[in-house]
């Protein structure tokens, strides 16, 4: 294992952001913590970091560039640290969803967090630890929701527990039988007739963003649209919920990838 010295250089990041074409550098921040860190005794720095006392990207610096060997528990605890920081960033994102889907979310990310630390190609950790994660957690949870189908199941939209169906679905059937107590089945079946006057993408807008409260850029990438077409989505959902003719939007026509 190489022991860290104060003299060296900081292994700068290599990796392109795809987005804007431009080298992934670290924040300021980060870099004066790490070279502070690499003063430090190698079991001292590995201890802080395994006990969260650092940022997130000193720990994966830490992790990428004084693998040992051969066994070795300090080391190995930054790992587990590791591993525990990225589930917590992504527990948002799978809080609506059942114990068997999160756990075939969590698998694909730990088999990709795997291939990118083996290929060290996890320079977007150390730019952005939340980007990261939130990056392989929404690329995995779009896998598992292709291979599941469940992102539109009726359980979801009409769950006793759930908002998925959205306020102004709410506000209708309110202002549709104020004063009526209408049996469950027969508000379900309302329910169901609204979601049938939805297209695909609809659907996904308003699951993403009703019920797993993702921001429009969120669901935008994982629907494959920009976030404005989401805005215009759910514009077209609620009009729908509300019975009134569909608004032409050339917006709306806009290119899912």
């Amino acid at each position: 294992m190489t022991e860290p010295n104060s003299k060296s250089a900081i292994v700068p990041l290599t990796r392109i952001d795809r987005k804007t074409g431009a080298p992934y550098v670290r924040p300021t921040a980060v870099t004066e913590q790490i070279e502070a860190t690499l003063a430090l005794p190698l079991h001292d720095a590995f201890a802080l970091a395994s006990s969260g006392q650092l940022r997130p990207q000193t720990l994966v610096y830490l992790m990428r560039n004084f693998r040992p060997n051969r066994s070795n528990p300090a080391y190995d605890g930054l790992i587990v640290a590791f591993y525990s920081r990225l589930e917590r960033s992504g527990d948002r994102l799978m809080s609506w969803m059942t114990e068997t889907q999160r756990e075939m979310v969590q698998a694909e990310v730990a088999t990709k967090v795997a291939e990118w630390f083996h290929d060290d190609r996890m320079d977007i950790f150390e730019f952005g630890f939340k980007k990261g994660a939130e990056c392989l957690f929404l690329t995995a949870i779009s896998k598992v929701r292709r291979q599941t189908g469940f992102e539109v199941a009726q359980e979801s939209l009409v769950g006793s527990e759930s908002d998925m169906t959205g306020e102004e679905v709410a506000d209708l059937l309110g202002k549709r039988h104020a004063g009526s107590e209408r049996p469950l089945a027969e508000v379900r079946a309302e329910l169901q007739q609204i979601q049938d006057k939805l297209n695909h993408n609809e659907r996904l807008a308003v699951v993403y963003v009703e019920q797993m409260g993702m921001t429009e850029k969120e669901a935008g990438r994982l629907i494959g649209c920009s976030s404005r077409n989401v805005r215009y989505l759910m514009e077209n959902v609620r009009a729908k919920a509300r019975g009134e003719p569909k608004r032409a939007r050339s917006s709306t026509r806009e290119s899912v990838k």
